[in-house]
């Protein structure tokens, strides 16, 4: 349920941890942790500190991960679940709003029996019925599933509708860290928490065809489905793929300046940035679950493992992407 508590902004923009002295020439601008007011997050967010963290890593397969640096976050507010389809439902219904695979007639399909990498574009798949008119037996509809089968376009629009925006991939990351460094997961390498229950749904089994489920879930999982992060965001990874504001650029990271604040790829390319990794994505084929990987989808594109969460200025931060 969306809160009502305030949240003292001076006591929270202290939260963060520090990086190390050694990269005192990585550290933010003067002004970073400046006092702010008491503010109240608006229904169903949470405040998210003021800090700096290392996004990216020292050395990986995928070029578009390295290299590591120091980024600064002015303080947010963020979602603390994924947008549901409950939500999505009463934006639809206030609005009147078409989604891009309604418009279509069409969206792009995974489930059990495909084939590794393979989807299946499927006539009548909205986010109503984000597997088509024939759901797998395995799938049971819920409200409070994250929704999907919802474009870049169709996220915006829902988020620019409350008064609210997409995070940025940096607030995205910092977020569902709460804290951590250099682990994939936030509570560590391993998608077993030390408990060893899973942290998050994604895919088990030798291969697509054959799931197993040990999760809990063979598809999507409700949004309060496994523990929130330190922060109390739920679904930092897996489920679904989280859409960001940011235009997918690989080269992003090597070009950004030590204690970079707030920043945001803009422009005109094809592609936008996908962070967490999904209920898809498996040890054999997709690695994607988790905090470094940067996934990618066409804006106009529609898939049934994809979906988002909003945003909000807090007021009188420096407005995102700025220097």
């Amino acid at each position: 349920m969306r809160g009502s508590a305030r949240v003292a902004l001076a006591f929270l923009l202290g939260a963060a941890a520090p990086l190390p002295a050694a990269h005192a020439e990585e550290a933010c601008p003067s002004d970073f942790a400046r006092p702010a007011p008491e503010a109240r997050p608006p229904e169903g967010m949470r405040v998210v500190p003021a800090g700096r963290f290392w996004m990216g890593r020292k050395r990986s397969p995928r070029a578009d991960e390295t290299p590591r640096h120091a980024v600064c976050v002015d303080a947010f507010f963020l979602d603390e679940t994924l947008v549901t389809v409950e939500a999505f439902a009463r934006f639809t219904e206030r609005t009147g709003y078409k989604t891009t695979a309604e418009q279509l007639g069409y969206g792009m399909v995974a489930e059990a029996g495909l084939a590794e990498w393979e989807w299946r574009r499927t006539p009548g798949a909205t986010w109503r019925a984000p597997f088509g008119a024939s759901p797998p037996k395995d799938y049971a509809p819920r409200p409070d599933h994250p929704v999907t089968m919802v474009s870049h376009v169709d996220a915006l629009a829902y988020c620019r509708a409350h008064g609210l925006r997409l995070p940025t991939e940096a607030e995205w990351e910092y977020a569902m860290r709460a804290g951590t460094t250099d682990t994939r997961f936030p509570w560590g390498d391993s998608p077993k928490r030390p408990d060893a229950s899973y942290g998050l749904n994604f895919w088990q089994g030798a291969d697509h065809r054959q799931p197993s489920g040990e999760d809990g879930h063979v598809y999507l999982s409700p949004v309060r489905a496994f523990p929130a992060n330190a922060w109390g965001f739920f679904d930092p990874v897996g489920n679904v793929w989280q859409l960001v504001a940011d235009v997918y650029d690989s080269g992003a990271y090597a070009r950004r300046a030590a204690g970079v604040r707030n920043p945001v790829t803009t422009g005109a390319g094809e592609e936008r940035v996908t962070r967490g990794g999904s209920w898809w994505c498996s040890a054999k084929s997709c690695h994607g679950y988790g905090l470094f990987y940067r996934g990618k989808a066409r804006p106009e594109a529609p898939f049934n493992n994809v979906g988002f969460r909003c945003a909000k200025d807090v007021e009188g931060t420096r407005p995102r992407g700025g220097p």
